[in-house]
């Protein structure tokens, strides 16, 4: 007779479940293929685990994608093996940065846009005796917040702004000049106002002030990642007795931020052929880069020229897996909606990462995952309820978890496809990612691990020279017997650096540099006026007078 589980392999192995039933893949319990827990939940305290259970938010979703990562290698004809996930670990992979501090060259990797940047990890209180947050993590909504706000950086006077508005409830009226003459628009007060403005902000709820919302009650009726088989097509089995589970798997990224990046970095760990694209005068923050984007190539495209959009278009009809994670219509505006996606490749896999989904009232709304937290209650939760929020331990418990939940959505959608073929449509949000880890990995629905007095152990580490620099940082936590999780044939490529191919189809795939032409001076110039405008119209649209 085995020995009975700890408290902790209990619950862990429960939550596995539930997330693998959720996902449509069944549990490891009959199976030869299984996941072994290892280790303790530590002491809550030891990570601030008192409201969320932070050990077991960082391991359980990478221990599902490890294991269909394992079903899709037997399905190809590979063997069965063990995987095993060190719980004691586990709330490093919320952040990289909760239990080290990676590194480049033995420096910390630098932090742009964060000192004295007033919308990264401030809450502001509005008229109404409210509370929001409103994210600016790129320079350019900085800017935007700004001019909307009609204030200055300063985090007194981007304070003093917030406290003119009222969060909901009332209505606000605003005049345009349009080219036809005068347009009068009424709509409720900021959270609204920042929706039209295309602006990312969210009233910080109760988690029953969102289940009793539109939008709340939208999320709750689905599952926490939409997989939707939008087309049939036949059945599409991969290649048979790889050496890796999703080896000659093509994804093809266009992503920004984290959560989209990382769901191709999950996937390029069990062998994927990952193609990060980058706007070509897109920016990413460095300390996000090199943690989200390990085991993927870096190329850039303009996809205001022909010539690129031509070149991405022969991307997608080769790719098994597309994801994206710009809001509604930034891509589809260039023609690559997921109608055209699936014409020129009805097997397709399409993610889009989105803030709060792809359906409902609030689809079309921007979002970060602070934004996900303010709404769905976490940040009520984590503090005194809504009128006295807290930040989830970590900050950005959402991001990472969906990237696990992503890939996992999309290894499920590959598994089906394999078997009954189709295109695919996987829809994870930030939103329903809170959602679900406020559902299953709340403290106080497992009081017997509130007794632990495990250690909370640092992460296993990969260092290694890259094109970028002598690299320190996290080792994926799963480890699997057959199949080691590892970053082959790329750990990190600088940003941009690669040429906009498939990695390990270099030599048989066609781009040739030297025939890429730049946009003029002139057009980029365009560009900058047509930003200049918006700047001019978020400002009259922020005045309350």
């Amino acid at each position: 007779m085995s020995p009975p589980q700890p408290a902790s392999h209990r619950a862990a192995r429960s939550i596995l479940n539930i997330l693998l039933a959720d996902f449509g893949l069944s549990s490891d319990d009959d199976q030869e293929t299984k996941v072994m827990f290892e280790g303790d939940v530590p002491a809550l305290a030891s990570t601030n685990s008192q409201r969320l259970l932070l050990s077991l938010v960082g391991a359980i979703p990478a221990a599902a994608n490890a294991l269909a990562a394992a079903r899709i290698l037997e399905l190809r004809g590979g063997p069965s093996q063990t995987i095993t996930v060190d719980l004691a670990r586990g709330h490093n992979y919320i952040d990289p940065n909760i239990g080290m501090t990676p590194t480049i060259n033995g420096q910390e990797i630098p932090m742009d846009m964060v000192v004295g940047n007033p919308y990264l990890r401030n809450i502001f209180e509005t008229k109404d005796g409210r509370f929001v947050v409103a994210s600016a993590v790129y320079v350019d909504l900085a800017y935007q917040w700004s001019a909307f706000l009609s204030s200055s950086m300063n985090e007194n006077d981007v304070r003093a702004a917030f406290k003119k508005w009222n969060a909901n409830g009332a209505f606000h009226a605003i005049i345009f000049r349009t080219s036809s003459g005068l347009s009068l628009t009424v709509r409720e007060e900021l959270e609204a106002a920042c929706a039209e403005a295309g602006l990312p902000l969210a009233i910080i709820r109760s988690e029953q002030q969102w289940a009793e919302s539109d939008h709340g009650r939208h999320l709750a009726e689905m599952h926490i990642v939409p997989v939707q088989k939008v087309i049939s097509t036949p059945p599409l089995p991969l290649p048979g007795n790889p050496l890796r589970p999703l080896e000659g798997v093509k994804v093809l990224c266009m992503t920004h931020a984290i959560a989209g990046p990382s769901a191709g970095r999950t996937l390029a760990e069990h062998g994927a052929s990952v193609l990060q694209i980058m706007y070509t005068h897109g920016f990413e923050h460095s300390f996000v880069y090199t943690y989200a984007n390990l085991g993927c190539a870096s190329a850039r495209l303009n996809l205001h020229k022909d010539q690129d959009r031509r070149h991405l278009w022969s991307l997608v009809r080769d790719a098994d897996v597309w994801i994206d994670s710009y809001r509604d219509g930034a891509l589809s505006k260039f023609g690559f909606g997921t109608e055209k996606l699936h014409e020129a490749n009805p097997s397709l896999i399409i993610s889009q990462v989105r803030a709060y989904g792809t359906t409902g009232p609030w689809a079309s709304r921007p979002g970060f995952d602070m934004q996900g937290s303010a709404a769905s209650g976490m940040m009520a939760l984590c503090g005194g309820g809504p009128r006295e929020p807290s930040w989830p331990p970590g900050m950005v418990i959402n991001d990472y978890t969906t990237g696990y939940y992503g890939a996992l959505a999309i290894q499920s959608a590959l598994l089906r496809r394999a078997k009954e073929g189709g295109g695919y449509v996987v829809s994870p949000s930030l939103a329903g990612t809170a959602m679900s880890i406020l559902k299953h990995f709340n403290t106080a629905d497992y009081p017997e691990l509130s007794q632990s007095v495990a250690e909370a152990l640092p992460p296993d580490t990969i260092e290694k020279m890259t094109n970028v620099g002598y690299l320190k940082t996290l080792q994926p936590l799963p480890v699997l017997a057959k199949t080691p999780i590892k970053y082959d044939p790329i750990l990190l490529s600088p940003i941009g650096s690669n040429l906009p191919l498939f990695p390990g189809t270099e030599s048989i795939s066609k781009y040739d540099p030297c025939d890429a032409s730049p946009v003029e001076n002139g057009e980029l110039l365009r560009l900058s006026i047509d930003f200049t405008r918006r700047l001019d119209r978020l400002k009259e649209a922020g005045k309350r007078d």
